[in-house]
């Protein structure tokens, strides 16, 4: 197994010549006067399921969800102007133009003005797709998560997947600078067969293409969305994904944050409920285009306040914190500074600070960090084959926070964004003590559920406790039946494989406590189980840790969750 280490800076774009005649600008429209739409008539110019969030959080449909007036985009282009991209939140569109059209452009009375950003590049350098392997046979590790089960592990977060949490019916929307080869990869297999992986945007050429132009976002994803079983399995594999390209690779210039607005807008379109960004933006190649360490207050950048407004419209909005660690700018960048954005930091496998990751406050003393996950020799996937390396950056570090924010949310929905955010915020190792390094430290994800489910037990109909006590030989768990007149009990145990280790059926009278105890369970490995529980129409759903035998040759079973659920 070849493992490769990589260093991937959190910004992918090198500057290889200073910009000096730009034709992209950023077009601000006066008003939204005389508008088709209405925020009376939202499924007009939004999802079904965008729509369906709004509802379930009591989000009010507002003047900026409504579209740019598309009869000021017509004039726009009726001058020789390309519109590349339009803002909804701010009333602007992107356009591609010579000077001499953009002064006509500005002649328009509902302009209120223009801004040049950033430079169209005509061509764009798709990559070369090479011939798949056929064989789907591969080096498997006796661990499901194979070589990323560090990654998962540190954040406890593989017992939420054995809850049956695994991101399942949420959508996260990806932006990143490319993703190259994610169509074939054989890591998203079942992400392309179930249909869970949405058409792509390409936000820097305006098309459904987003497969291309940079390996950064495929790695990102296979930290998410990977599912090759004794190889790698990513802290969301059940999550639905959409992979929006905002990044111009090759150069840095201000047009990449209004190209991220127009990507988590589109987002916010089709009802994302994560959103994971692995960019951030600083300094340009056009030094008046710099952002000053001053503007870190949540309330100056373009893309900052598009975060913001994302979180408000009830999107979970995380984003890597940065790696300007050792450098002179050490601190967050954008949009990582917004006040309702999880800015993630980056720690190593035996969870200290990875020297690179960027540091807080921001300048108006927001904590920053806000938490932490593996971001130094993070497991990513290979874009060719059945491999996988190793790279390193918050890059990697956020979106295993998001896939793990997905998959909590899942469990919770009708929990909002912030009181996700919080949860993870205060099951984290420093929840007590947060500090700028790294935030509330490491999220603990299944102290994370109980605080959502305020740590309680049902002990409801039925009645019921585990006794995860340590011992050596024997787990017990103790219910009480229905009032029916006769209750179907059955249990069965499953390792980590999938594998059924214990099973028993058995009938009980109406209005008995019942003590039913599991022998023999020191001949079992270490390691996390499953027990399914039903009782009638319940189904009770344990998740079992078993830690390895000592000297003195006890056993602990621990209880991980418990869970009522009508089929």
């Amino acid at each position: 197994m070849r493992y490769i280490i990589l260093i991937l800076c959190l910004l992918c774009a090198f500057p290889a010549f200073t910009q000096k005649k730009l034709d992209k600008y950023r077009v601000e429209f006066t008003d939204k006067n005389d508008s088709p739409y209405s925020v009376l008539k939202p499924q007009e110019f939004l999802s079904p399921r965008a729509i369906d969030r709004r509802k379930r959080y009591g989000i009010a449909i507002e003047e900026n969800d409504l579209p740019v007036n598309p009869q000021y985009l017509s004039e726009v282009r009726a001058t020789g102007a390309t519109v590349l991209n339009v803002s909804k939140w701010f009333n602007s569109a992107i356009v591609w133009a010579e000077r001499d059209t953009i002064a006509k452009i500005e002649a328009l009375p509902f302009v209120s003005r223009t801004t040049p950003v950033g430079k169209h590049r005509p061509s764009r350098n798709k990559n070369k797709v090479p011939a798949r392997k056929e064989s789907k046979e591969y080096e498997r590790t006796p661990e499901p998560y194979g070589y990323g089960a560090a990654q998962i592990g540190m954040l406890n977060g593989h017992l939420l997947h054995y809850m049956g949490y695994a991101g399942d019916g949420m959508l996260v929307a990806v932006l990143d600078g490319g993703f190259t080869n994610v169509n074939i990869m054989p890591f998203f297999d079942s992400l392309r067969a179930d249909g869970r992986l949405l058409e792509s945007r390409d936000m820097v050429f305006g098309d459904n293409y987003a497969y291309e132009a940079s390996s950064h976002g495929s790695q990102v994803l296979s930290t998410m969305a990977a599912n090759l079983p004794g190889l790698m399995i990513g802290t969301a594999p059940d999550a639905t994904y959409v992979c929006i390209r905002t990044e111009e690779v090759g150069s840095e210039l201000i047009v990449e944050e209004d190209n991220w607005v127009a990507g988590i807008e589109y987002a916010d379109s089709l009802g994302a409920d994560v959103s994971n960004t692995s960019l951030g933006y600083t300094t340009f190649d056009q030094k008046d285009m710099n952002h000053s360490y001053e503007d870190m207050n949540g309330d100056v950048a373009l893309a900052t306040r598009a975060a913001d407004i994302a979180a408000s419209k009830g999107i979970l909005v995380v984003n890597s914190a940065g790696n300007s660690g050792n450098d002179a700018w050490k601190f967050v960048g954008v949009p990582a500074d917004g006040d309702s954005v999880m800015a993630v930091g980056g720690v190593d496998r035996f969870g200290n600070k990875a020297s690179f990751s960027s540091f807080g406050p921001g300048a108006d003393g927001e904590m920053k960090p806000n938490v932490a996950a593996m971001g130094a020799n993070t497991v990513v996937a290979s874009l060719y084959d059945y491999d996988i390396g190793g790279s390193s950056g918050t890059s990697f570090a956020s979106p295993i926070m998001a896939g793990m924010a997905a998959a909590l949310w899942q469990a919770f929905p009708e929990k909002n964004n912030m009181e996700i955010f919080d949860a993870i915020e205060q099951s984290g190792s420093q929840g007590t003590a947060p500090d700028y390094e790294l935030g509330f430290g490491i999220p603990d994800f299944f102290s994370a559920y109980l605080m959502l489910s305020e740590g309680m037990i049902p002990l409801g109909e039925p009645a019921s406790f585990m006794q995860p006590k340590p011992i050596s030989d024997e787990l017990s768990f103790l219910f009480m039946t229905e009032e029916n007149e006769l209750n179907h009990f059955e249990i069965n145990i499953y390792n980590i494989f999938n594998e059924n280790v214990f099973s028993t059926k058995k009938k009980y009278p109406a209005n008995t406590i019942i003590e039913e105890v599991i022998p023999n369970i020191d001949d079992w490995q270490s390691g996390v189980y499953r027990a399914d529980i039903r009782l009638n129409d319940l189904v009770y759903r344990v998740g079992l840790i078993k830690e390895s035998v000592g000297e003195t040759g006890s056993a602990n079973a621990s209880n991980v969750d418990t869970d009522w659920d009508r089929p």
